[in-house]
């Protein structure tokens, strides 16, 4: 062959490979940053999510802010339910110990529901839109993200904490609670928060579990504020049968803001006598804030056979409540137009 010929076939050969070596990155799969981007704009347009949070513990929450699941307090998985915008949350009496409340108060807190946020409301935080968009700002397009195979052999991107599929469908895997900013890690836990969404097809089955919730909550306490109950009269009456009623006039007053809500009173009154002995009653009320009312309970002694008189008297005392005016049907509704 000529050598022209051939410097020629050299040339183009060369050509040729500066070609291959140049097309050979696009057979890598997409780009780190668009993986991420793909990942956020279908976590942003999920009707549900269920996040892995610490201890086991899972919660379940809506586009709209629905949410059923559990949190991790105290070391206890916590039941919550999010509904009407608010967050119900069913914590043991160490945690309510810790917010300051007394003993006493924190074991009536712990045996029931209540109204309250832990530090930060995860039934909003991690509605998928808000959760995308908190990710978007804490992993920047200057990131740079390092491919990783997690345990299954699965290929995933890491950026500052944030996991997602390295291949379509790009999709968030888990991220470090960190990147919700300080203090979320107290409501959340500290180990990476899985997130897996929820097919069609588990919807109903969502639906139902959040109907249960609802119809757990009973009537719950609204942490924070505080009801000042005062006892401002009581009238004790005896029949010859030995049946007594103390009737006591009860004036509430709210400490603080508590809207959506009520005063819950419990009377308790000890009705004694000398030759009778004593017996408690008691009645618990629910009535508005900043009134007055009536309660009253009734005692019945066995008489001796024995002709006179006994000398009758009653201690009445009267704790309160702040407690939430719940609308369960309100609740279900919203729950059945979001995930049928």
């Amino acid at each position: 062959m000529p050598r022209s010929i051939m410097n020629g076939f050299l040339v183009l050969l060369m050509v040729l490979v500066a070609s291959a070596c140049e097309a050979a990155p696009g057979t890598r799969g997409p780009d780190s940053r668009a993986a991420i981007d793909g990942a956020l704009a279908a976590l942003r347009t999920e009707p549900a999510v269920a996040y892995d949070l610490a201890g086991g513990a899972v919660l379940n929450v809506t586009g709209k802010g629905l949410a059923q699941g559990t949190l991790p307090l105290r070391g206890e998985q916590a039941p919550i339910v999010r509904a009407g915008g608010d967050l119900y949350l069913r914590a043991p009496a160490t945690y309510w110990q810790a917010q300051g409340m007394s003993a006493d108060r924190a074991a009536e807190y712990g045996a029931r529901w209540a109204r309250s946020t832990p530090g930060v409301d995860p039934g909003w935080l991690l509605t998928p839109a808000t959760l995308a968009q908190a990710l978007r700002a804490a992993v920047p397009d200057t990131v740079r993200a390092s491919r990783i195979t997690l345990a299954g052999g699965l290929d995933a991107l890491d950026a500052a904490g944030l996991r997602v599929t390295a291949v379509p469908p790009f999709r968030v895997l888990d991220f470090e609670p960190a990147l919700l900013g300080s203090g979320v890690s107290q409501t959340l836990g500290d180990p990476r928060i899985g997130v897996r969404a929820f097919r069609p097809s588990e919807h109903p089955a969502l639906r139902t579990a959040f109907d249960n919730a609802v119809d757990s909550l009973g009537q719950p306490f609204v942490a924070g504020p505080v009801v000042a109950a005062t006892v401002t009269g009581n009238t004790l009456a005896c029949t010859t049968a030995g049946a007594c009623t103390d009737t006591v006039q009860v004036a509430n007053r709210l400490l603080g803001e508590a809207p959506e809500a009520s005063a819950r009173l419990v009377l308790r009154s000890s009705v004694s006598a000398d030759r009778l002995g004593a017996q408690d009653c008691g009645q618990e009320l629910v009535t508005p804030f900043d009134a007055a009312t009536t309660m009253s309970c009734s005692v019945k002694f066995a008489l001796p056979k024995v002709s006179g008189t006994a000398q009758v008297s009653a201690l009445p005392a009267v704790t309160a409540e702040p407690v939430a005016d719940l609308d369960p049907a309100a609740f279900k509704q919203a729950a059945a137009a979001e995930l049928g």
